[in-house]
């Protein structure tokens, strides 16, 4: 009965709320707005800013996930990793609002001054630290859940062949971890694509300069351009589902091998 009962619930709920939205999208696209949204440039200065932007901070967010699993592996009774791990997932939970105040409190003309008269705030770079900010936490739980799924033993013979924590870190752990590197690197990305808030409050939505997609849909909409807002919206939808594509191929094919 309860098998029976989750099945007729979840169709329709999954068709309302998830796919219904959507497809919204899709229906409300205009001949209009495609050829606007087309010959505009600043929607592709958005296109460019956002995918360089999302590239370099899941970059930097694995560069961060690799320390991180590195004293998830050997150094867990360290000060270093019990307050990493308490802070890991904080922007999962906090606020991204909060999360752009805090870096431009951090990184601003504060703290920041000599890089320029905001500091680094409003500049392309605010814009990646913003992103890493956001999608560090689902790089290092990537990485760490693939060290989890490592065999012991493989470490164990590593290490009494002599060789010490580091060099079998990166001799022998990172080259057996491709399928994680590789997640949480599209993972990152795909999250770094989607974040407006952080972006917005720290790397601000200046068209040609620090603007993204999201924050271009978002203008859009608040000056009443909404068929171009929807255009750009639906390119976001294609840009996204091709990016959890490219993870689900992989997926199936990294458990078939």
């Amino acid at each position: 009965m309860n098998k029976e009962l989750i099945k007729i619930v979840f169709l329709p709920l999954f068709i309302i709320l998830i796919l219904f939205p959507v497809l919204a999208l899709v229906f409300n696209l205009t001949a209009e707005g495609i050829s606007a949204t087309m010959a505009d440039p600043f929607f592709w200065n958005c296109v460019k800013n956002t995918l360089i932007a999302a590239f370099l901070a899941s970059v930097l967010a694995m560069a961060v996930a690799v320390g991180f699993a590195y004293y998830h592996l050997f150094h867990r009774d360290s000060i270093v990793y019990k307050v990493a791990s308490l802070f890991n997932d904080l922007p999962i939970a906090l606020p991204h609002t909060v999360a752009g105040l805090a870096l431009l409190l951090a990184f601003g003309r504060k703290t920041c001054g000599f890089l320029g008269e905001t500091g680094a705030a409003f500049t392309l770079f605010a814009v990646i630290l913003a992103m890493f900010f956001v999608s560090y936490s689902l790089a290092a739980r990537t990485l760490v859940s693939g060290v989890d799924q490592m065999e012991p033993e493989v470490i164990d013979v590593a290490r009494t062949l002599g060789d010490n924590p580091s060099r079998v870190y990166f001799r022998v752990v990172l080259p057996l971890m491709g399928e994680a590197l590789f997640s949480g690197f599209v993972l990152g990305f795909s999250r770094s694509l989607s974040e407006f808030a952080a972006v917005i409050m720290f790397g601000g939505n200046m068209p040609g300069r620090t603007q993204v997609l999201a924050s271009y849909v978002f203008t859009k909409v608040e000056v009443g351009d909404l068929d171009m807002a929807v255009t750009a919206a639906v390119f976001c939808v294609v840009l996204s589902l091709s990016i959890v594509s490219i993870l689900s191929i992989r997926g199936r094919r990294y458990a078939a091998s």
